[in-house]
Order: structure tokens, then C-alpha cells, then sequence
């Protein structure tokens, strides 16, 4: 007996054992997924995916974020549609692709507008700020922080008001207003110091300290930097502690002491690289190759000004690539190789262009498509409540057949049958408008290609801007050849004439473009 028992147990155990699923354990996600994703399309289903999709911020499922998306389409769940776009703008601004945020924040706060979820509408509105602020659109940042405040002082929400005086310190600090930055960080480090708040006193106390570092306060800088590190120490937040690591590498690095500060962007680069963290990344590389130039460590230097340059462009960090070909001016000037410390001067001025118009042109298109698809989303939103409005009086014709006469089951089956029909058609209607809608995005895609595929004004028409400021084809050769950085002896040899014929162009050319020197008469064409 107790043989059979033992061999019953074995066999349990063989059982219950699946090789496949010790090598491959199940996500719990998976599984709480699987388990939602079997019950009927509701409200509460909705709600359900969209708390999956968005558990972790910094991974968002854009599976089950689509499917929430599309069943709140079908079933008009109008909070479950301004969610889903509101977490799309998240996932966009993750990959750095504010535009994009932007319109999917402002899509979802179209929906808002029909909502009662006022908390859900705040955390939406302050999500668009932050992109905004992220694109250097203050002015309409503010604007939004603004409503949002509004919104979060009439329901007491003291956690938004604080979130939201901290974006409103970082559109100051945007627009180099450092005291008025101050007001709102220290506003906005109060409230969390009465909620009992470490992770938000810490995000504070290091806006404060950078905001002291700009107005070259030191002495403070250091005192708020050194408590937010000892705060850390309690709560380690690796994203925070490699972006504070950055800043007491500024910090030292505007003091001067270039081995201190190389020391602090050697504990942050590891913890912003692994993090995936890439404006700080780019900053961090780009200063310490700063740093590492004015030690005379010339080959480390400009090594890590090339890596930091190169993921600056990639996500388009316009003050990381000017930073980047400052330093590129600033290494070539210590070797004495002039220039090429002209061509990194031209290089950052012309990208700084670059991409200021690429923006430019890239948020007219955004806010085109906006307006093209909001007629669409109102029609969602119209569909919404006629099926609302419907359901209700089909409830009550339904009722009122019932009372009146148990005799009208043919009268019954008609006005079913009819109203059935009627909410298949608007079934129909919104799926065809939805099909317009991603035609509509794809118009986005189209129109961005076309902008990245646009050409710079040829040489031919900056001659001809030259020649009716009064230059004549000589002198549009020297001023030529002066933008390459050649000298007046080099230019003589490659125009086969007298350095003093050189020089007389020299200063006609100064005469006709109002100019003293050289780098004037160069930034004066390129402002032509």
C-alpha cells in the first residue's frame, strides 16, 4: 500500500513538472492579460487593459494599449478612448518623438472635454505641458500648466498642484527667468514636504540646485546638490541619481575643476547609459570630453565630444548638438588647427538651423492633421451619445410595450429588430470614420518625409543675394573662399592675382556688406 502511494505521488510530481516552463516561466502579465482579455467588452475590460498596459510606465504594451483603443472605439467609451491616446503620448514622448506626443495628448484631451474624470483630464493636460516644454513651446506650455493648476486647486489635489508648480519652475528655467523658477520649485518642494514625499523633495531640491548653478550661486548650488545626494541614499532612484550625478558635474565644471567634474560624469554615464536616459547621456559625454580637452587629455576629449554629438542628433537634442560643436571649436582652437574650428562654428550654426525650422515646419503639418482629424473625433463623440441617448429610450419604448399590452409581441419584434439595425449602421458609420482617421496619420508620416527630404538653397541663389547687395563676381569669389578659412595669401595663389588686389576686394567687400572683419562679413552671409 504504502509502495503504491509513493509510486502515485511520483508520478504527481512528473506530472505537475513541464521542462518547457522551468526554462521559460510565465509572465505574470501574460497571464493577468490573458485573463481580461477573455471577458466581454465592457467599460470595466477597458479600464482593465489600460491599468496593464501602463504598469509600467517606462514599458508600455502597445499591444494591449491598441486593443483598449479599439474596443473603446466599438463600444463608445469615451474616458476609455482619451486614456488609451493619453498613453500613447507617453510612449511617443519615452521615444523622444514630442510631436507625436503632442498630438496624441492633444487628441486625448479633445475627449477629456466629455469626461468627468477630472484627475485623469489634470494628469493628461500636464502630460502635454511636458511635451511642449520639451519642443521649447513655453508660451503654450504655461498655458496648459495654467488650466491644469486651475483644475487641481478646485479639487484639492495636492499632489498635481505640486507636479504641476514644478513644470511651471522648468518653463522659467526654459526661459532663463531663474528667480521666478525658484518661487515655483520651492512652492512645489513645500507641499511634498507636507505629503511626506521623499522621491518628490528630491526631484525639488535638484531643480533648485541646477537653478542656483545657472545664476552662478555656488555656494547654494552645492548645499542643495550635496542634500539631494543624501536623499538619495535613502531612496535610490537610478534615473535621478545618474541626471543628479550630471549635475554636480556641471557644477564643478563651471568651478573650474575639470578632475572633480570628470570623477561625477564617471558615475553618471554608467547609470544614464543603462537607463537608457539619452539627453543626460549625450550632455554627460559631451562635458566630460569638455573637461578632458582643457586637462590636455586631447584623444579621450574628443572621443567622447564625437559620441555625444552623434546620440545628440539622434534624438534631436538641439542644445546637446550646439553644446557639442562648441566644444568641437574649443578642441581645434587648442590644437591650433583653425579651420576646422571654423567648419565645427559653421556646423553648429547650420544644424541649430536646421532643425529650429524642421520643428517649425513639422508642427504647422501636426497641427494641420489635428484639425483635420478633430471633425472625426466629434463625430466619435456624437455616435457616443446618440448610442447613450438610445440605449436609454430603447429601454423605455421596450418597458412602455410591456405595460401597455402583453397583446404587442409583433410590435415589440418590429421596434427590436429596428433598433438593432440602426446601432449596427452606426457600428459601420464609426468604424469608416476610424479608417479615415489612420488615413488621416498616415498623411503625418508622408508629410515628414517630405520635410526630411528638403533641399538647402543653392549656392546659385546665395551669388544671386550677394549680387544685389552690390557685390561683384570677384568679390563673391573672395568672400567665398574667406568662408573656407583661407588666408589673403592662399586666396591670392588659388585666384591668380596680387595679395594687394586681394586685399582691395577685401575691403570692398567690408564697405558693401557694412562689416569690420572677417567673422562678421561670414555671419553676415549666412544670415542673407
Amino acid at each position: 500500500m504504502c509502495k503504491k502511494l509513493l509510486v502515485f505521488l511520483i508520478l504527481i510530481s512528473l506530472a505537475a513538472y513541464n521542462p518547457i516552463n522551468a526554462q521559460h516561466p510565465i509572465d505574470p502579465l501574460d497571464s493577468l492579460y490573458q485573463s481580461v482579455h477573455r471577458q466581454k467588452d465592457t467599460p470595466q475590460k477597458v479600464d482593465a487593459l489600460l491599468n496593464l498596459s501602463g504598469k509600467d510606465y517606462k514599458n508600455l504594451r502597445p499591444d494591449i494599449l491598441e486593443e483598449a483603443l479599439e474596443i473603446s472605439g466599438r463600444i463608445y467609451y469615451i474616458d476609455g478612448i482619451a486614456k488609451a491616446y493619453d498613453l500613447k503620448g507617453l510612449k511617443e514622448r519615452r521615444k523622444n518623438n514630442f510631436l507625436k506626443s503632442v498630438e496624441y495628448h492633444k487628441r486625448a484631451l479633445s475627449f477629456f472635454e466629455k469626461s468627468t474624470d477630472t484627475a485623469a483630464k489634470i494628469n493628461c493636460i500636464h502630460n502635454l505641458s511636458v511635451s511642449l516644454r520639451k519642443l521649447n513651446f513655453d508660451k503654450e506650455a504655461y498655458k496648459h500648466y495654467i488650466q491644469a493648476l486651475d483644475l487641481a486647486n478646485k479639487i484639492h489635489d495636492s499632489a498635481q498642484i505640486a507636479m504641476i508648480y514644478n513644470g511651471i519652475g522648468n518653463v522659467y528655467v526654459n526661459t532663463e527667468e531663474y528667480d521666478k523658477a525658484l518661487y515655483y520649485f520651492k512652492k512645489s518642494y513645500e507641499i511634498e514636504q507636507k505629503r511626506k514625499n521623499l522621491k518628490g523633495q528630491d526631484y525639488n531640491l535638484a531643480n533648485i540646485g541646477e537653478v542656483y548653478m545657472l545664476k552662478n550661486q555656488m555656494d547654494s548650488a552645492h548645499y542643495y546638490l550635496d542634500k539631494t545626494l543624501t536623499l538619495e541614499k535613502i531612496i535610490y532612484q537610478p534615473d535621478k541619481l545618474g541626471v543628479i550625478y550630471n549635475l554636480m558635474g556641471q557644477l564643478y565644471k563651471r568651478e573650474g575643476k575639470c578632475k572633480k567634474s570628470i570623477e561625477f560624469y564617471d558615475k553618471a554615464l554608467p547609470l544614464l547609459k543603462k537607463r537608457n536616459i539619452k539627453r543626460y547621456w549625450a550632455n554627460s559625454l559631451i562635458n566630460k570630453g569638455i573637461c578632458q580637452t582643457n586637462v590636455g587629455l586631447y584623444k579621450k576629449g574628443l572621443e567622447n565630444i564625437q559620441k555625444g554629438i552623434n546620440l545628440a542628433e539622434e534624438i534631436k537634442s538641439v542644445e546637446n548638438i550646439s553644446l557639442g560643436h562648441s566644444a568641437m571649436v574649443n578642441y581645434y582652437t587648442r590644437q591650433k588647427k583653425y579651420k576646422e574650428a571654423l567648419e565645427a562654428y559653421k556646423k553648429a550654426t547650420d544644424y541649430h538651423n536646421k532643425i529650429v525650422n524642421l520643428n517649425t515646419k513639422q508642427s504647422i503639418l501636426t497641427t494641420q492633421v489635428i484639425y483635420e482629424t478633430k471633425e472625426k473625433d466629434e463625430q466619435i463623440k456624437k455616435l457616443a451619445l446618440e448610442k447613450e441617448l438610445e440605449k436609454k429610450h430603447s429601454k423605455q419604448n421596450f418597458l412602455r410595450l410591456i405595460y401597455t399590452s402583453l397583446g404587442s409581441a409583433v410590435i415589440i419584434v418590429f421596434l427590436y429588430l429596428f433598433f438593432r439595425l440602426r446601432r449596427k449602421n452606426v457600428d459601420l458609420e464609426l468604424a469608416h470614420k476610424n479608417a479615415e482617421i489612420q488615413n488621416y496619420v498616415m498623411k503625418i508620416k508622408e508629410m515628414e518625409n517630405q520635410i526630411e527630404s528638403g533641399k538647402k538653397h543653392t549656392e546659385e541663389e546665395l551669388k544671386e543675394k550677394l549680387r544685389k547687395l552690390g557685390l561683384t563676381e570677384r568679390e563673391i569669389d573672395v568672400l567665398k573662399l574667406i568662408s573656407e578659412g583661407f588666408n589673403n595669401d592662399e586666396i591670392a595663389e588659388k585666384m591668380f592675382i596680387s595679395k594687394n588686389t586681394v586685399k582691395s576686394h577685401i575691403k570692398n567687400i567690408y564697405v558693401k556688406l557694412d562689416v569690420k572683419n572677417r567673422i562678421q562679413a561670414i555671419k553676415k552671409i549666412q544670415q542673407a
